[in-house]
Parts: C-alpha cells; sequence; structure tokens
C-alpha cells in the first residue's frame, strides 16, 4: 500500500501552489518547491524526481505521473489538464552539451559547460473515434 504525504505536510515543504486532492507518495524527491505548482486531482506516485529549475514546474488538473518519473532542468515545465506521465518517463528542460566541447556534470562550474535550456509543454489531446 502507497504512503501519501498529508496535505499538511505538503504545506509545509512551501510548494508555490498546491491543489485539492493531491496525493504524492512519500517516497517522491523534490527539489525547489517554491518554483512547483500543482492543480487539483494530482498523484504522484513512488520514486518520482521533480526538480525545478528557474521556469518551475506547472502540472495542472486530473493528473497522473506513474513511478520512476523525473522531471527537470531550469526551463519551464507545463503539464496541462488531463496529460500524463507512464512509469520511467524523464522530462528534461536542460540538457548537457556532449559534443567534446565542453565539460559536463554538476560539480563543473558553469564556464566550462554548455548547457542548453528551453520550455517543455505537454498538452492532452483527445481524438474522437468516428
Amino acid at each position: 500500500m502507497m504512503a501519501y504525504h498529508t496535505y499538511d505536510e505538503l504545506q509545509e515543504l512551501g510548494f508555490f501552489r498546491i491543489g485539492k486532492e493531491v496525493f504524492i507518495s512519500n517516497k517522491v524527491s523534490l527539489y525547489n518547491c517554491s518554483k512547483i505548482q500543482i492543480g487539483n486531482n494530482v498523484r504522484i506516485d513512488d520514486f518520482c524526481v521533480l526538480s525545478a529549475g528557474e521556469g518551475g514546474i506547472k502540472i495542472g488538473d486530473y493528473i497522473h505521473i506513474a513511478p520512476f518519473c523525473s522531471i527537470m532542468g531550469a526551463g519551464k515545465i507545463e503539464m496541462e489538464n488531463f496529460s500524463g506521465l507512464s512509469s520511467k518517463v524523464s522530462i528534461y528542460s536542460s540538457s548537457d552539451d556532449y559534443s567534446g566541447k565542453f565539460l559536463t556534470n554538476p560539480t563543473v562550474p558553469l564556464q566550462y559547460k554548455g548547457v542548453h535550456s528551453a520550455d517543455v509543454f505537454l498538452a492532452y489531446h483527445l481524438s474522437v473515434l468516428s
């Protein structure tokens, strides 16, 4: 049985916004909560990582994020209402330059890195079969 954070625990984490009926496993890793917005009727399962950069993370309403997902980067990441992530999906709004012209990894000073960041938007699309 999955154990979720209580609403009071979520409030204490300092989210930018937290909606109603939000179920976040207590096995989720959350970084920079002040830049994370979560809507209503959201469930985030075990072993997910949400690490908000400067652009933040915005999760809409009626969203399920399955186990082992990662959402991270400096650019804004937004999930529209009714969208979702299946198990082990990773969304990055930043990436190192692996061309060999720069160094990579989070311990390297910024002036030696070639990081590129951009916003990511996940939209829900309903296809009606006739």
